[in-house]
């Protein structure tokens, strides 16, 4: 970008009309997060298939691809000229937010979000329930009360053998482990367990305030001590059968060491 570019680029940012977020592999959180708390307009041309499909949440509603196609505004470039798509701008020129969405829900804790909208007296509503502006309200994330900062984040390695015990049975090990340390977590899904790759260790980046990922860290690393104990163990012990077949006449046994039958994350107090 040329002098002029920049300088126009600090006013806008100055007005708050354009945000910077960091070059990371998750800086579309950030952009999702800012545009949802202040029902804002996306510039890309990402649908985020990838977070509709994980069913991401922030601030209490979960992403869905009408919110998506309503508030993402695709662009190209024709030589040096960046030309967003017309119909797409005329959504934003016409926008014109309605008096109650910049007031917090009655039922929910106080919040400049202006998704946080009344919601319904009738109690016999499904609980996922789409709101006008193509939202899926997260019914038990609002309960948490507990919206999520995403501009703060710890990266965090495990080997990738033991991706299927973080995620647990159908994810709710990882679910219940972000609501006791009010934190959110992004793992890789369960196909990069088995995937072929040079490296054998995956980053889990967690989300929240700094209190709430130290102590996210510090049961993540009592438990992958735990079940890397427990791998080992039962390594050495196919080890063990192995050789007996080999040599029969050699048969070992092992101390008989008891090991947890579960293998779902345990969430302690410290």
């Amino acid at each position: 970008m040329e002098t002029d570019d920049w300088a126009l680029l600090n006013e806008l940012v100055q007005k708050d009309h354009v945000i910077l977020t960091p070059s990371q592999a998750h800086d579309d959180f950030y952009v999702i997060d800012y545009a949802v708390k202040y029902n804002g307009f996306i510039v890309t041309n990402d649908m985020f298939r990838d977070h509709v499909s994980n069913k991401r949440t922030f601030h209490g509603k979960r992403l869905t691809s009408s919110w998506v196609r309503s508030h993402c505004i695709d662009f190209t470039f024709v030589g040096k000229e960046f030309m967003p798509n017309p119909r797409a701008m005329e959504r934003v020129f016409n926008f014109q937010p309605s008096a109650t969405e910049s007031l917090p829900s009655a039922g929910t804790p106080s919040s400049s979000s202006s998704l946080h909208r009344t919601q319904s007296s009738n109690e016999n509503v499904e609980a996922d329930n789409v709101n006008e502006d193509g939202m899926v309200v997260d019914h038990k994330g609002t309960k948490r009360g507990k919206n999520i900062d995403l501009s703060e984040v710890t990266y965090y390695k495990v080997p990738r053998e033991l991706l299927p015990m973080l995620h647990g049975e159908g994810g709710e090990t990882m679910d219940k482990f972000q609501e006791y340390t009010g934190t959110y977590i992004v793992l890789p899904s369960h196909s990069a367990s088995a995937s072929p790759s040079v490296s054998n260790v995956l980053t889990l980046s967690i989300y929240g305030p700094e209190a709430s990922r130290q102590q996210a860290v510090g049961h993540l690393d009592a438990f992958l001590l735990q079940m890397q104990q427990q791998y080992a163990y039962q390594q050495q012990q196919q080890y063990m059968a192995s050789q007996a077949g080999m040599h029969p006449q050699q048969q070992q046994y092992a101390p008989s060491n008891g090991t947890p039958d579960d293998h779902m994350m345990e969430i302690d107090p410290y």
